[in-house]
């Protein structure tokens, strides 16, 4: 086969015929879930690069070494703009596309319940525990998946924080620029940390198998990788004080005593 005709063939293979594929109901809501828990997985190892780019930034400029500051400058550049998009397609407001925070915060309750019945099938949880940890989610992106002018408007932290996140993503000239952006370190941490919470409470009943430490692991692994390429950087770790599954398990079940912006606005001092 050449490869004039293969590339014809994928290209004929993966033109729109017709109306795109719909995701509803039960399975709308467990897709975008996983999503969200892969997200969160994949963020802690951008954050940490950003962080180690961050660290050597200074000293590769000293140093004249242009491959070096090469590297730096790209992964400063990939890394942040990662985060941002990530945040951006986790807190999605709209309501067109089948797999957003925003269409989420609108489930009904009846949908809730069939997800609930779904992942208590899937594990040792009950439906009824089940069922709790998706109304919480649901309440979370109901908070959280807005605009980014709704965001940096309202009171908590993690609201503006979103919300400048989701700014970075949606403004052209930011992806083209390493220039000074309204974004700061503990911004992103702050983010960060949130996303890695929903993650675990989807994980804790999606994928049981995968342990209770799975986000402790990975941030511990993403220090360590980022710091093969940055040894210079400080051994700082983001959830060195927190124990995620405790801490999610914590937020699902007390949330009707406590306010979720409270909750969350909260987790920026956790992190110590």
């Amino acid at each position: 086969m050449s490869r004039k005709f293969d590339l014809d063939a994928r290209a004929e293979r993966m033109q729109r015929k017709e109306e795109p594929f719909r995701l509803h109901g039960k399975l709308r809501s467990v897709h975008f879930l996983r999503g969200v828990m892969s997200r969160a997985s994949m963020s802690l190892p951008a954050f940490y690069y950003f962080l180690g780019t961050a660290q050597a930034a200074e000293d590769m400029d000293a140093s004249g070494d242009l491959p070096s500051r090469v590297s730096q400058s790209y992964l400063e550049f990939s890394t942040l703009n990662s985060l941002s998009l990530n945040c951006r397609k986790v807190f999605d407001h709209a309501a067109k596309p089948d797999l957003t925070g925003g269409n989420f915060g609108r489930l009904s309750d009846g949908v809730l319940e069939e997800h609930a019945h779904y992942w208590s099938e899937r594990g040792s949880s009950t439906f009824e525990d089940a069922h709790r940890a998706l109304v919480f989610l649901r309440e979370f992106f109901r908070e959280y998946a807005r605009t980014d002018t709704d965001l940096l408007k309202a009171p908590g932290r993690l609201h503006k924080r979103i919300g400048l996140l989701k700014q970075h993503a949606d403004r052209t000239a930011a992806h083209l620029s390493l220039q000074e952006y309204e974004l700061e370190l503990l911004d992103m941490m702050h983010v960060v940390a949130a996303l890695v919470i929903v993650g675990e409470v989807i994980r804790s009943f999606d994928a049981p198998s995968m342990g209770s430490d799975y986000f402790n692991d990975i941030d511990a692994a993403s220090l360590a990788a980022a710091s093969r390429t940055f040894p210079s950087m400080r051994d700082f770790r983001l959830l060195g004080h927190v124990k995620v599954d405790q801490q999610a398990r914590a937020y699902w079940r007390m949330y009707q005593y406590e306010s979720i912006p409270r909750f969350f606005d909260q987790l920026e001092f956790a992190l110590g």
